[in-house]
């Protein structure tokens, strides 16, 4: 196993040096938090929707959902990228927060024991990516990447992912590709850009900015049939375990347990339940323990080539 505090991964890993500060700050605030319940709650998310007021709206009321089963208020804090994200988590300034298997990977590297998860989606153990194409490549849909790249050959296309944190926009795409290939994007198309986020790649690919992207499945279910037929699906990834909404566990025990009890209670049977559960493309939330994204620890610690 790599040391994961090599120089060479630790942009990747941490993202910024904020994130390097993390652990030191979450650690040495850890136990004066513990010492009561806090006055209020706050969630925060990775921006990977790029409409930050839809972001608003829908992860509010999932704040609203889990200030009302535990008693204690919770706001949505928006942040502007993946790895504020996993520092907001790390150092307090959040107590929740909706992740990627990359950044709870990110977030558990960082605090350890310190981290845990309340659950996740009944899709996030079964998710898929899709690579789409602009129609003007005329490509039809692949049995494998390995075919994807044969016919790029020559072409000069352009590809993009989403942020390059994202799991289901990057890093899987990404290793399904090199697993499939044995070559890296960036050898196969012309230029390879980051987006930032999945309803953006879909666009770029739409509009033909880029002739090719990744981005997950359900950014691509939800979008209008109009545009999604400017970027139809030419691959369908394996199955991985992505998102979860993890916590600090030095809320505590009888916390932990409500929220965490508040988190799999959301139904369609209220219109906030509802709204949360449409936005998040979910029938329901499930049980998850933390050990079920060390996969994408080891995957970090391996020194995989995320690319430039």
């Amino acid at each position: 196993m790599h040391d994961i505090h090599s120089a060479g991964r630790r942009g990747f890993l941490l993202s910024s040096a904020a994130l390097a500060l993390a652990g030191v700050l979450g650690s040495s605030s850890g136990a004066a938090f513990a010492a009561q319940r806090p006055a209020r709650l706050v969630i925060t998310a990775i921006p990977d929707d790029g409409d930050a007021d839809r972001m608003r709206e829908h992860f509010g009321a999932l704040a609203r959902l889990l200030g009302q089963a535990t008693g204690i208020p919770v706001e949505y804090m928006h942040v502007e990228n993946y790895a504020a994200s996993v520092t907001a988590l790390a150092t307090g300034r959040a107590h929740i927060a909706w992740l990627g298997a990359v950044t709870t990977a990110q977030a558990r590297m960082q605090m350890g024991e310190a981290l845990t998860v309340l659950g996740c989606r009944d899709i996030d153990k079964r998710f898929v990516s899709y690579f789409i194409a602009n129609p003007s490549t005329g490509l039809t849909p692949v049995n494998d990447l390995a075919a994807l790249a044969k016919a790029a050959q020559g072409k000069g296309w352009s590809f993009t992912f989403g942020s390059k944190s994202s799991t289901s926009g990057h890093v899987m795409p990404r290793k399904f590709f090199m697993d499939q290939t044995a070559s890296t994007p960036e050898k196969v198309f012309r230029t390879v850009a980051y987006s930032g986020s999945h309803d953006v790649t879909l666009r770029m690919v739409a509009d033909g900015t880029h002739q090719l992207g990744a981005l997950n499945y359900a950014s691509w279910d939800k979008a209008d049939e109009a545009l999604k037929a400017r970027a139809p699906i030419v691959y369908k990834t394996p199955t991985y375990i992505d998102y979860a909404l993890a916590a600090r566990a030095d809320l505590g025990p009888e916390l932990l347990t409500a929220l965490r009890s508040a988190l799999l209670s959301i139904d369609g049977s209220t219109p906030e339940g509802a709204q949360v559960l449409k936005y998040l493309k979910a029938g329901s939330f499930v049980e998850a323990e933390v050990g079920e994204w060390q996969h994408y620890v080891d995957l970090l610690e391996s020194g995989l080539d995320i690319g430039g």
